[in-house]
Parts: structure tokens; sequence; C-alpha cells
């Protein structure tokens, strides 16, 4: 059993950007856009990134020709030239179907360090190899001089997909999972380090984007030096937008530090090259949000596990969170495009897409039509001020006992994270039963996975007991208090 509380025991972490040296006595100086201090929870909360103050101008370029992509097209800030050499477009990549109206792009690109080299003292370079390449070494005037010598400055970006996007129609696409498997890709999770002034390092980057997109950019953001941005196709300032939500939305809703809005909704059969089980299938939802969060004065990205923090409310209050269940990744100033799927009962079609944004729960449209509410309970339980356990009925399938069970948070914007193994006990005649985890998974209604309610949200679910004893009441063992509820 858990209760969390966000606001007072669980501190949201942030990541730093730094403009500082790697260390003392280094030679290559690194700037970095940004690294990630992270610690495990048990229920994490989205993590917001905190980025560096320095005040830069964006680099300006003319958009490429409308008509076709360019055969090279760069621009740069003060540290780096990004240019974009070719792009060529896959109706797939390898085995991986492309969805409906969708298309691959692989963006072919070079990547140079023009940051200025930078004085150091040579006391600094002591006992490190000679890399200056034969620059001399200056000294300083005055007393106490101190020789200083002239080395270059890397330049890194920690982590390829935090910062490298492909605009398109004002809406930003993140770098695809599968990237690092094309001719010179990248891991997402990568690094990009260039180390000396005029080196150049070459990437090839896969995009999944809308086929019919007129305006594409690369973008780069970088909040030491300034971003970049890169056309590729069409016109650079169609492709980055004007910052707001594109017509056609589904659901909008708004956190202090996230909006988001729902855009599709899609059935299949199978999801990722995994086939949905019996009596279920795929609802693969379409997203766009969009960092509010801010820390000195420049936007954050703002991030969210969906394990535990999204999930799809069908008629009745059951809920499904979703799966897989990669951390999706929202940018500051333009709308992000994120994909999300769950797996649910086959005939669910009423659909609503709830959200936890640190204490926050929104709910946004999916369908035309809202998920149905619950019905009254037959009985209940108050456990204080932390939970009410409801009961709408019970069933017999053979040797199993079904339950018809609710669980309605009353902690604020507290979550709680329920373990019905040991706080649902069966009562059947002189013996005690514990639910049956085999059987209760292969309900249509079994509990969400993770079994974590939301605050303010009810949630609906069923248990199976294994017994041949007629069930008398649901013993349950609460936060606070223990009770029995008559069957």
């Amino acid at each position: 059993m858990f209760i969390d509380d966000h606001s007072q025991r669980l501190p949201g972490r942030r990541l730093t950007l730094s403009r500082s040296f790697a260390g003392t006595g280094l030679l290559l100086l690194v700037i970095a856009l940004g690294f990630c201090s992270c610690q495990r929870r048990e229920i994490p909360s989205p993590r917001i990134g905190a980025a560096d103050t320095v005040e830069t101008k964006e680099t300006s370029h003319q958009p490429a020709d409308p008509s076709e992509a360019p055969d090279s097209s760069d621009a740069a800030n003060r540290a780096v030239r990004v240019e974009v050499v070719a792009v060529e477009e896959a109706s797939a990549f390898s085995e991986t179907e492309t969805p409906k109206g969708r298309a691959f792009l692989i963006v072919e690109t070079r990547w140079e360090n023009v940051h200025p080299r930078q004085m150091v003292p040579k006391s600094k370079l002591e006992g490190k190899a000679d890399r200056t390449m034969g620059v001399g070494a200056f000294a300083r005037g005055g007393g106490g001089d101190e020789e200083l010598v002239e080395v270059d400055v890397a330049y890194k970006v920690p982590k390829w997909l935090d910062h490298v996007y492909l605009l398109a129609d004002g809406v930003a696409y993140p770098l695809h999972e599968r990237s690092e498997e094309i001719p010179g890709g990248v891991a997402p999770a990568a690094a990009l380090e260039i180390s000396g002034q005029g080196e150049v390092v070459a990437a090839s980057l896969l995009f999944l984007v809308p086929q019919a997109a007129e305006n594409l950019a690369l973008r780069l953001f970088d909040y030491s030096y300034g971003h970049v941005t890169v056309p590729v196709r069409g016109k650079e300032r169609k492709a980055f937008g004007k910052g707001k939500l594109p017509r056609g939305a589904l659901g909008e809703a708004a956190t202090g530090e996230l909006e988001l809005a729902t855009v599709s909704v899609d059935f299949a059969q199978e999801y990722r090259g995994q086939a949905a089980p019996a009596e279920r299938r795929w609802a693969i939802a379409g997203l766009l949000g969009k960092s509010l969060s801010s820390g000195g004065g420049v936007g954050n990205i703002v991030e969210i596990d969906p394990r535990g923090y999204l999930w799809l409310a069908t008629d009745g209050g059951f809920i499904h969170y979703a799966e897989p269940r990669e951390v999706l990744r929202f940018t500051p100033e333009i709308y992000q495009h994120q994909e999300v799927a769950f797996l649910l009962p086959a005939g669910a079609e009423r659909l609503a897409l709830g959200a936890r944004v640190g204490n926050q729960v929104v709910s946004l449209s999916l369908t035309d039509r809202a998920p149905r509410g619950m019905p009254d309970p037959t009985a209940r339980h108050l456990d204080g001020g932390i939970m009410e356990i409801q009961l709408f009925g019970s069933r017999r399938d053979g040797e199993l006992v079904i339950l018809d069970l609710c669980v309605r948070p009353l902690a604020g914007a507290r979550g709680l994270e329920i373990q019905p193994a040991a706080q649902f006990l069966l009562q059947a005649g002189a013996s005690e039963a514990r639910l049956d985890a085999r059987a209760t998974a292969a309900l249509l209604h079994s509990p969400p996975e993770p079994f974590v309610v939301p605050p303010d949200t009810p949630v609906r679910f069923e248990l199976a007991y294994r017994t041949r004893n007629t069930p008398d009441a649901l013993r349950v063992r609460g936060f606070e208090s223990e009770g029995r509820i008559e069957l």
C-alpha cells in the first residue's frame, strides 16, 4: 500500500544546462546542452528539464525551394553549424510497416564545431598530452605572469532525442526509435560530441511524419548558444508554425506545465509487432503537447511516464494504462507529436484520455461520445479520508467468484497504489481466499497495471477468487481501517 504526495514527498528533479568547464585541468572544455540527474521513485513523477539562461539570437536562414528538398542547406549558432545534405523518403523502413498517412524520412546531416578556441592557463594542462596542435603559448602581462595556451572547446549534445526534432507544418516530431538502424544512423539516446573547432560529424536521422506535410525543417534546441532551424522542404516559417494548436483537435486540456491535445485514435489487432490477445484490440492515440514549464526565463522539456500517468477511460469507469511505456517528451515553443497505445476490450468504443501531470489530472475527449459513467454501488466501505471501496456485484464462473469493485480516492491531490492480493480478501464460510492472479489477469476488466489510482479519479475493476464455497463477504484492509462488505 502506498500513498503518494508529490507536492511534499516527491519533489520534481531538474535537468540543468551548464556552460562551465568540464573540469579543472581538462584540455577539451565541454559545452553541455543539458544532463539528466534523476532519482528512482516508487511512482515516478514527470521530470522537467531546466535550461540555461544565456540570451541568444536565433540564426535566420532563407527558406528552401517549396518544390523539392534542397541539395544542401545549413544554419548555425555560435557553437555549431548544422547542414542538411539530403532527404530520402521511404514507404516502409525495414520490417516496420508505415502507418497510414505517414512517411519515414531519412535526413542526412553534417555537424561542424564552430566554437572559438579558448585561452586557458598552461598550469591547468600540466601532465596532460599536448593537443595544442602547435599553437604557441601566450603570456599574460604584469606580475605573476602565467602562460596561456589556446585550446579547442568540444560541442556536446548529451542526448539526440531531447534536442533534435523535425518540424512539419507547425508540429515537432521526435527522432524515431529505430534511427540507429539506418546507414550512418544514431541512437536517439546517444550523445553527439564534436571535439575541436572545424571538426565535422555526419549523422543520418530517421523521422516518421505526416505524408502530406508540405513544410519541413530540422530543429536543434540549444538554450546555451541559440536554437538552429535548418530548412528541409517548403517554407521554414510554416514548418515552425505559430506555436498554436492546429485545427481539428478532439480534446484539449492544460496544466501549469503542459498543454495537451488529442488529435486521432486508430484501432488495430497488432501494434509494433505485438498481437492483441483474444477479445482485445489496440487503440493508438495521437497526442500533441507543448511544455509551458519555465525556469531561468526559458522553456523546459516536460517528460511524462505513461506507466501510471496516461490512461484511457472506457464505459463504466474502467481505465487502461498505456503500453508500451516509453517516456513521452514535450518541447517548449512548439507542439510535439507523440503516439501512445493501449490494450482495450474489443467492444470499447467510447473513450477519453486521462493524464496526470504532477498532482493535476485532466481528461480529454478521444471519441465523439464520452464514456458512460459507473452504476450505483450495492455496498461500500469508507477507509477514513483515504478512499472508499464500492461493490457493484458478484458472479460465479465455475470455481471462480468474480467481484465487481471500485476504488474512489479521497486523498485530494495524492494518488493511491493498491495491492489487491493483500487488501481484498474473500471470506467464504470458515475460509478466506486470496485473489487468483492468473484468473484475474485474464478478465477483460482486470485491475490496471500498475494498479495506481490517480487523484480524483475513481477506478473500477474486477477480481477473481477460486473457491467452491459460497462467498459471504469481502474483507477490506485499508490504509486507515479494516472493514467488511457483505456480498
